[in-house]
């Protein structure tokens, strides 16, 4: 049974907007630096948000149930991209006619403030799968490197450094975490990309050995393959490019605002060929075999893929304080209740729910099915949903193109409709062998 192991919410943290995070809360104008970002700076700095680790798990989703072709793959990665782009877009607009400073006051402003609470679990969900999959992976790294028992690394990991990072209250000293993340991915993509480029682990290659233990496993490949498991690759998808509760404050930056639908296509345009590169190279190397993570394919004794190892977890190490306060002010907010001002009563409600995603951590090991299902349900109603009936309830007639508000119906509904069916067939991808 196919392994989904996710990270795209992990190293995307930025794109977890909580309410009242301390770190993502309102800013004035001034603050915000005037709204003086150029086209170019917001096209960068929403590219770094999209980019993560859930570039690693596509070429898993590529293999999920019987496999999906290169073309229809292509296509499946196209649409994503395109849709994901115009409702990034559609939240602008939205922010543009309501002067909204977050996701839930905007919300708010289309549906009522005693309905916020909906925004408030979704981010508390993406944010807890986040933190559930920092957990998991980064026990996995940790013994790949040293060879330690998982959940061993997970104590350890979980006692120092994690546990005394999610005690701070200033994370100024991380901010720059988000680049570590993307420089982290590059140097995965170098070495997936680098790898099925000179063959080392076809027949014949140093690093062939896998071949042995996966039988047929390349005869998975095709150009025009389409599956039920294609649903398990939307729903990677719909993790991978889950970034619109940061399109408020990026609206707010950005300087010529009614550039923000060019930022979002050129941003989502080029994270769209980044995924497509890394998709198809890690999926032709290994084919069926491909792991949730695919750098689990590569051999413990190819240099590169330890540099990539060691580059992923010092940057999920870095990120996961960011995730966690995230997760903590989200939860805090969805309570009612305001986060703790002395030390103790702070701590003890930090280490609490840091204990929730450890916890988890260590009693199921195939995280693969929470995050899958986080992509099928949260990522399809914030990406596609979402947008979509607030667009539908703040913008005029006059305020959008011709026919756009019956476009928008149908992405909400088509949201719901591949939601149901992708958390369908991940049930079944994952304790069922009726997709193998």
């Amino acid at each position: 049974m196919l392994k989904l192991l996710l990270l795209t919410a992990a190293l995307c943290s930025d794109a977890i907007t909580p309410p009242k995070s301390k770190l993502n809360a309102p800013k004035t104008l001034k603050q915000r630096g005037g709204g003086a970002m150029t086209e170019t700076q917001a096209t960068v700095s929403l590219f770094k948000t999209i980019v993560g680790g859930g570039i690693l798990a596509l070429p898993a989703g590529m293999a999920a149930g019987r496999g999906t072709g290169v073309l229809p793959g292509l296509l499946i990665l196209a649409l994503h991209a395109g849709a994901s782009a115009y409702t990034y877009s559609l939240v602008g607009r939205s922010v543009a006619k309501t002067r909204s400073k977050t996701f839930s006051e905007l919300w708010s402003a289309a549906f009522g403030r005693e309905t916020s609470w909906i925004i408030d679990l979704i981010i508390v969900g993406v944010a807890g799968g986040a933190a559930l999959t920092y957990s998991c992976f980064t026990g996995d790294l940790l013994k790949q490197l040293s060879g330690i028992e998982r959940t061993r690394a997970i104590a350890l990991l979980t006692l120092f450094p994690i546990g005394p990072l999610a005690l701070l209250r200033d994370l100024s000293a991380l901010k720059h975490s988000t680049i570590a993340g993307l420089m982290a991915v590059a140097v995965s993509a170098l070495v997936i990309v680098s790898r099925s480029l000179d063959g080392s682990y076809g027949e014949g290659g140093a690093f062939a050995g896998w071949l042995a233990s996966s039988e047929n496993a390349l005869d998975q490949v095709s150009t025009t393959q389409l599956s039920v498991g294609s649903a398990v690759l939307f729903n990677m998808l719909s993790t991978a490019f889950m970034c619109h509760t940061n399109a408020v404050r990026a609206y707010d930056e950005l300087g010529p605002k009614h550039r923000h639908a060019s930022v979002a296509r050129k941003a989502f345009g080029l994270a769209g060929l980044l995924y497509g590169v890394v998709m198809l190279a890690g999926y032709v190397t290994f084919g069926g075999a491909c792991e949730g993570l695919v750098l689990a394919n590569y051999d413990a004794n190819d240099p590169r893929a330890r540099v990539a190892w060691i580059a992923t977890l010092v940057s999920l190490l870095s990120s996961y304080p960011l995730l966690f306060t995230g997760f903590r002010d989200a939860m805090c907010s969805l309570l009612g209740v305001a986060t703790p001002g002395k030390f103790l009563p702070f701590a003890g409600l930090s280490l609490s729910l840091l204990a929730v995603p450890v916890l988890l951590a260590i009693i199921v090991p195939d995280v693969g099915f929470v995050v899958s299902l986080m992509g099928a349900s949260l990522g399809a109603a914030l990406i596609l949903v979402v947008p979509s009936l607030i667009g539908r309830r703040v913008l005029a007639d006059k305020d959008c193109a011709k026919g756009e508000r019956g476009a928008m119906r149908l992405v909400a509904a088509f949201g719901v409709l591949v939601g149901l069916f992708g958390t369908t067939v991940t049930v079944l991808e994952t304790y069922t062998d009726l997709l193998s």
